[in-house]
């Protein structure tokens, strides 16, 4: 017979945009006995009408609880959307064998999609149950009624919030908040002290209406992958979130004007220090990559140029760039394979200057603006800032306030085309990367589809044959509209991944189905066709379902292993139906606004192919692609684990 609940642990906190926060959970060894099972109650407190206003949240919480989580298989359970005023409770029964570790959870708490910089307060409770003729008196609390009530709303960090542990002689509690799990909010603030050279800061980028917790997964498995070398500094950028609808060129030159308001705040405070020459930074970084996804990748590729302007080509000379990653990128844009309706609604500004941008409109001299918003963006133009101080201080400051230019900005031609350029800004640094590689995703991406994240099909792949019984799909080719349906029905309801899914995780089968090595000279070829000069495929699973050699970049050596997959796939022997269209040259391409979206799409993908090779790998998984392909919710997106897996494997960030 157990008692009453015994409250052990209270905590009031707050989440915002991209929010999480986990505990570490022990029963100490000496009351393992004595105690029946652990109850969890998380309640969401923000006001119950906000239910009704899902346009400015939505506000809903997600609650994972995992048991043993340094022991395999890992199942945990997983309670999604919880709505406002809503409570949610888990029991965890005690294991009273007393065995080491048996006796250990981790809770785990995070906010589901905020698209607004708003807040939803967090009450987390965690009572024992002690078994029957076993007295235990918790402690009293203080009042820390000024530490939780007010949160950390005004300045926009739990970090200061604390949970109280009423019960320290029965658990433990090891709490960390948003900031300390997906890491500071500036580059500087990753770096180590010391005098350290050689290290590889690694940027993360995430995609429209994102926010830092999307790339939290594939963070976490490069450094775990990484963990032994000391030398891989992951950061994940948090600049763009509720931001991301106001266009490519916003979103790139965003962080450097905040930068500048921080330089000016730091002259007014301490102008007798002016004369002082400033330390060129990063220090000790020598190496950088880049991973972007969706929207990401193409504010990479415009952050690559923008940086190279604006620090004169310092920042490339100074810090060596290794790899360039996109996943599920427009890379482009949208539209051309798309229903029309949807490039109509675009071009419109359905998602503000992004969907223009996306749509491969040309811009107008009314729609060039400069980034004054006082959020960040890409944390890339925020460490290029720094590295600008090579000049003398008199020269930085001679012009505080003015927003940068640069020359990816002139012009009516749409920005994706522009970016692509051979000769543009983006396009030589792009050139400067050791490799480039895309992730595309075959099916199930209803936002970004095959052809435009890998360039025009890979560039040849038979995707009749794929979906054909005896191709390597498990299913047949969705339509457009019934993708589409999946995926608002997975944001409003997700799905808890059954049990047996997470027991077998490691037998199943890599999601990768192709790897190519396309080379650079992308031409046209006299009968119309697209395709690449020299295509060495480098690893293509076959129906035998052993793992295929991979053959090294003999430029960089950098691409390390594929992983196994038992999928097979078959390539056509000519261009694909999709690269049958026809292309034209740049130099007869100055007239862009009666070109066809189709048209403009092939000139963007002859721009990256002329003078740059890229690896295209594609990725067959069959619910909710977009999404899956980075594992935005570590537990509920399970079929892409091994996707990130692949690529932390793949690619040396030592």
């Amino acid at each position: 017979m157990t008692q009453k609940p015994l409250l052990a642990i209270s905590h009031k906190v707050a989440l915002s945009v991209g929010g999480i926060i986990r505990y570490r959970i022990k029963l100490l060894p000496s009351h393992v006995k004595n105690i029946d099972k652990l109850q969890f109650r998380i309640r969401n407190s923000a006001p119950i009408y906000r239910n009704i206003t899902p346009s400015s949240g939505p506000w809903k919480i997600a609650v994972a609880l995992v048991r043993n989580p340094e022991k395999l298989p890992i199942v945990p359970e997983l309670v999604p959307s919880i709505g406002c005023a809503q409570v949610c409770r888990l029991d965890a029964s005690v294991n009273h064998d007393d065995d080491e570790g048996c006796n250990e959870w981790e809770l785990e708490v995070l906010s589901e999609m905020i698209l607004h910089h708003n807040w939803i307060d967090i009450k987390v409770e965690i009572f024992v149950v002690p078994r029957a003729n076993t007295p235990l008196e918790p402690i009293a609390a203080e009042d820390s009624s000024n530490n939780n009530n007010t949160t950390s709303r005004a300045e926009g960090t739990d970090a200061e919030v604390q949970p109280q542990v009423l019960l320290p002689t029965v658990l433990s509690c090891d709490y960390k908040d948003t900031r300390a799990i997906c890491g500071p909010a500036r580059p500087e603030d990753v770096l180590r002290a010391g005098d350290e050279q050689g290290l590889h800061l690694v940027l993360l980028t995430h995609g429209i209406h994102g926010s830092w917790l999307d790339m939290l997964y594939i963070k976490e498995q490069i450094d775990a992958r990484n963990k032994d070398n000391e030398k891989t500094i992951t950061f994940l950028t948090d600049t763009n979130h509720a931001g991301t609808e106001e266009g490519i060129q916003m979103a790139g030159q965003r962080p450097r004007n905040q930068q500048q308001q921080q330089q000016q705040q730091q002259q007014q405070q301490h102008q007798h220090r002016h004369k002082t020459a400033a330390k060129p930074f990063p220090r000790g970084i020598s190496k950088v990559s880049i991973i972007g996804h969706s929207l990401g990748g193409l504010i990479n590729v415009y952050a690559l140029g923008f940086i190279e302007e604006l620090t004169q080509g310092v920042f490339f000379r100074t810090i060596q760039p290794i790899h360039f990653i996109t996943l599920a990128s427009p890379l482009l844009g949208v539209g051309f394979e798309h229903p029309w309706v949807l490039g109509y609604a675009l071009s419109l500004g359905v998602i503000g200057q992004t969907g223009k941008d996306l749509a491969l409109e040309n811009r107008s001299s009314k729609l060039k603006r400069s980034a004054s918003s006082a959020s960040s963006a890409t944390s890339l133009s925020t460490t290029s800032s720094m590295v600008a101080h090579k000049q003398s201080a008199s020269e930085s400051a001679s012009a505080p306030g003015l927003s940068m230019e640069c020359a990816l900005d002139k012009g009516p031609e749409p920005l994706l085309l522009a970016m692509a350029r051979p000769g543009s800004a983006s396009n030589c640094v792009l050139k400067q990367f050791l490799d480039r590689t895309s992730y595309a995703n075959i099916d199930n991406d209803m936002a970004v589809k095959f052809n435009t994240s890998s360039m025009m099909g890979i560039p040849s792949f038979d995707m009749d044959h794929f979906f054909s019984p005896e191709g390597a799909a498990t299913q047949p080719k969705k339509s457009i509209y019934h993708s589409a349906l999946v995926s608002v029905l997975a944001l409003l309801l997700p799905q808890i991944p059954p049990r047996a899914k997470f027991i077998g995780i490691a037998n199943a089968p890599s999601p990768v189905v192709i790897v190519e090595r396309v080379e650079a000279g992308s031409v046209e070829k006299p009968n119309g066709n697209f395709e690449a000069q020299d295509t060495t495929t480098t690893a293509i699973i076959g129906d035998s379902g052993k793992e295929a050699k991979t053959k090294k970049n003999k430029k960089t050596g950098s691409v390390k292993s594929t992983a196994p997959s038992n999928r097979s796939t078959s390539r056509s022997s000519s261009g694909s139906s999709s690269n049958s269209s026809r292309s034209a040259s740049p130099s007869s391409s100055n007239d862009t606004s009666t070109k066809s979206r189709l048209d403009l799409a092939l000139l963007v993908s002859e721009g990256y192919h002329t003078g740059m090779d890229w690896t295209k790998i594609g990725v067959f998984i069959e619910h909710e692609a977009h999404v899956q392909i980075i594992v935005r919710r570590k537990w509920y997106n399970l079929d892409g684990w091994k996707c990130v897996q692949d690529l932390a494997e793949r690619f040396d960030f030592s």
